[in-house]
């Protein structure tokens, strides 16, 4: 494992940890800040209860909002990404970027060139 790797690594939990941290940090703001204002609150009239709210003909959506049986999809795009993401910033390789490419087109002609007299050497 090379430097690079390791200082993308502990980079990555610093960030994880920071973003659990700010999380952490506001969920308790808004707890305390609720928690200040609480007896600020009235206090609801005693009688019947409120007719409740029936929307499940109209509002059902069991795949999500918008997408049909195709949201279940999104989560899986989300990870190919990710992993995507992933792959360029620790390996920095492009796409087809392991292969060698040899012949015309390919390489500079003065590389060729060096790659010949190289091979004859042996």
């Amino acid at each position: 494992m090379n430097t690079r790797m390791a200082f993308g690594i502990l980079l990555a939990i610093v960030l994880i940890v920071g973003a659990v941290g700010l999380g952490v940090y506001g969920y308790n703001l808004g707890l305390a800040q609720g928690l200040a204002q609480s007896d600020k609150l009235p206090v609801p009239p005693t009688g019947a209860a409120p007719y409740p709210y029936f929307g499940y003909p109209y509002f059902f959506r069991p795949f999500g909002f918008g997408f049909g049986f195709l949201g279940c999809l999104i989560p899986l795009l989300f990870l190919f990404v990710l992993f995507g993401v992933m792959r360029m910033v620790f390996w920095r390789a492009s796409w087809g970027g392991m292969h060698h490419r040899h012949g015309a087109g390919g390489v500079p002609p003065m590389f060729e060139e060096w790659h010949k007299k190289a091979h004859e050497a042996k």
